[in-house]
């Protein structure tokens, strides 16, 4: 495993990180729930092979993954040596004293005592100062870091690159996690701008939540490229930029754990090979035209769409020359009653979406587009 130093924070850590967003799950009674067993066994892998930052978060695994995530922590010997990242959502942050009700629960659930950096989650630059407005969230924080809860302060982020900066220059970051992968290189300048300014950088979706686990058209055709697979391609772009300390990988095998720490270990790619990358995706921008994460924020749909798996098909179909996986996985969609055709443009997703994707009006494409395999 590879190490570096988080930016000022000066803690040790895997290049790279335990994301908790899609911890294993098992349905019981129609409902889904996280596989504690098999969860436990992910994390104490990823941890036998050096990983050593954990990102965490109270709304994801149908908020379980912090239950799951402190337990495993709580068996394990070392875990005095694990870097873990805990955030408050704006969607909890409404009142005067939110943001303290929501790290003492999340201490609780995580059975620790304070946090090594805890981050305001999923805020733009004017978001940030609304919700301030309304719930003291900034002196909470500062008070919560003078009673030593947190260590460090960060931010998550799904803005502009403009906002990222000038949020940076509010002075009381020590880290900020965005997103950045080979299809989506919005953020490079500002990740270079957040590292120069001493901050610790943590990258999101370096796989871009599973759009990128298959290597696109023209990308897999490059000589220059000799990567294993998809994900090592994903992840040793993303920490090939210098500003880049830890890209985070939510993931959910063991296979998976060491697919990713072998990509790892082989180093960032060249910047011969970065070139050939940046090069092939600027003349691919299918993939571009549905940035859906897989993150579930606008689930459940109250039609039964089953709007990330639809939107996974789409590009299967459209970037990857994969039709008759798409065509059938759709079908299947179909048959169980939760496909693209039973959105009613309601539009409560719209206002859940980070992404800011224009859900209705994509779902009614994928209908035309798939409807073919069913």
């Amino acid at each position: 495993m590879q190490y570096t130093q988080l930016g000022r924070t000066g803690n040790r850590v895997s290049r790279l990180g335990f994301g908790s967003m899609r911890l294993p799950m098992i349905e019981i009674g129609g409902a889904q729930y996280v596989d504690v067993e098999k969860a436990t066994a992910v994390i104490h892998r990823a941890l036998e092979l050096g990983v050593n930052y954990i990102d965490t978060g109270m709304m994801y695994d149908n908020e379980e993954g912090e239950l799951v995530v402190g337990s495993a922590l709580e068996q394990w010997p070392r875990r005095d040596e694990v870097i873990v990242a805990a955030k408050c959502t704006k969607f909890r942050a409404k009142a005067p004293g939110d943001l303290r009700r929501c790290l003492e629960h999340q201490l609780w659930k995580q059975r620790r005592d304070s946090f090594h950096i805890y981050m305001f989650h999923g805020i733009g630059y004017d978001n940030w100062h609304e919700i301030d407005a309304a719930t003291g969230w900034i002196a909470d924080m500062a008070r919560a870091k003078e009673e030593g809860l947190v260590e460090h302060i960060g931010f998550s982020f799904h803005d502009k690159p403009e906002a990222m900066m000038r949020l940076v220059d509010e002075g009381i970051f020590d880290l900020v996690t965005c997103q950045y992968n080979y299809l989506d290189r919005a953020n490079e300048e500002a990740i270079t701008y957040a590292a120069e300014k001493g901050l610790g950088v943590v990258i999101m979706g370096p796989v871009g939540g599973g759009r990128l686990a298959v290597v696109p058209k023209g990308v897999r055709e490059a000589s220059e490229l000799s990567v294993a697979n998809a994900a090592e391609l994903a992840i040793r772009f993303v920490l090939a930029h210098p500003g880049v300390h830890v890209a985070l990988s939510g993931m959910g095998s063991i296979d998976m754990v060491e697919q990713n720490v072998a990509a790892v270990d082989k180093g960032p790619l060249s910047k011969a090979e970065v070139a050939t990358i940046n090069t092939m995706m600027d003349r691919n921008r299918e993939l571009a035209r549905l940035y859906c994460t897989g993150c579930r924020y606008c689930m459940p749909c109250p039609n039964d769409v089953e709007i990330p798996q639809v939107f996974e098909m789409v590009n299967y179909y459209r970037v990857y020359g994969m039709e008759e996986h798409a065509l059938a996985g759709y079908a299947r969609l179909v048959a169980n009653g939760h496909d693209a055709a039973k959105c009613i443009s309601c539009g409560e997703c719209l206002t859940k979406c980070p992404q800011n994707i224009a859900i209705p009006e994509q779902l009614r494409e994928a209908a035309e587009l798939l409807a073919a395999g069913s």
